[in-house]
């Protein structure tokens, strides 16, 4: 059986001990500039960046090496499908019919594969580097309701859960003879449908066990919230503020 998800990495470092909101501000800006960029040597910066700050934090890298391992499936796609469904102008490397590859789609899928990745890891810095209830504080601290902070904490909390849930059942019933190797694609779909169904089932009582508790622990009382743990700004969370601030207002001019 494997090990559940987990996409916090306890250490102790600047970069855990920072507050959330800083982080979250990183996101928030790192992931502009991935949209708004169309130059790809910025996203590549944005990329480096955000490795470099991460590891400078003693994430470990086989987290690094597990989200690019999650999404080497879209970059792939992306890679492949981009310069053919768009090849643009230009003249062609490789034709057989309709079907052209030209170095501009070449480019743009890079492009867009490069957009793909930077934006994930710039927005996986806070979740990598802070605890799932700190994460939902800082978000309520931030000015988001409660209510959408807990269903954010709640599905990065529960997405390494069904995870488990599937591994878990999907051995099982290999384990009984179920193959989802055998035969065509059409077969593997076919087998795969007991264990989704089996799947959904175990979701439906995750789902009704994790209501229970929180009604049983108060949670939509319309009563002031009170909190073990406070969290605040310190001098050196508005310093990394005002370092993040500056660097995107600097990188602004070379977005276009």
């Amino acid at each position: 059986m494997t090990a559940p998800l987990s996409f916090y990495s306890p250490a102790d470092s600047w970069l855990h001990r920072l507050d959330p909101r800083p982080k979250l501000w990183f996101s928030l800006l790192g992931v502009l500039i991935c949209v708004l960029t169309t130059r790809t040597v910025v996203l590549i910066g944005v990329l480096a960046l955000t490795h470099a700050v991460l590891l400078a934090g003693r994430q470990p890298p086989r987290s690094l090496v597990r989200l690019w391992r999650a999404m080497l499936p879209i970059l792939v796609m992306i890679l492949v499908l981009q310069p053919l469904l768009a090849p643009g102008e230009g003249p062609d490397l490789w034709r057989v019919g309709p079907v052209r590859l030209t170095e501009a789609g070449l480019l743009t899928g890079l492009h867009y594969a490069l957009r793909v990745a930077a934006g994930a890891f710039v927005a996986s810095l806070p979740v990598m580097t802070t605890p799932v209830n700190t994460l939902v504080y800082g978000l309520h601290k931030a000015g988001l309701p409660y209510s959408w902070g807990m269903a954010i904490g709640l599905a990065l909390r529960y997405l390494g859960t069904v995870g488990e849930l599937y591994t878990t059942i999907s051995e099982a019933q290999q384990a009984r003879g179920l193959s989802f190797s055998r035969g065509g694609i059409v077969k593997r779909v076919r087998a795969a449908a007991p264990t989704l169904i089996a799947l959904i089932i175990a979701s439906l009582r995750l789902s009704d066990s994790l209501a229970l508790g929180l009604a049983a622990r108060g949670y939509g009382l319309k009563r002031q919230r009170t909190y073990w743990r406070n969290i605040s700004m310190r001098p050196v969370d508005w310093l990394a503020v005002a370092v993040i601030t500056l660097a995107f207002a600097g990188m602004l001019p070379f977005l276009r």
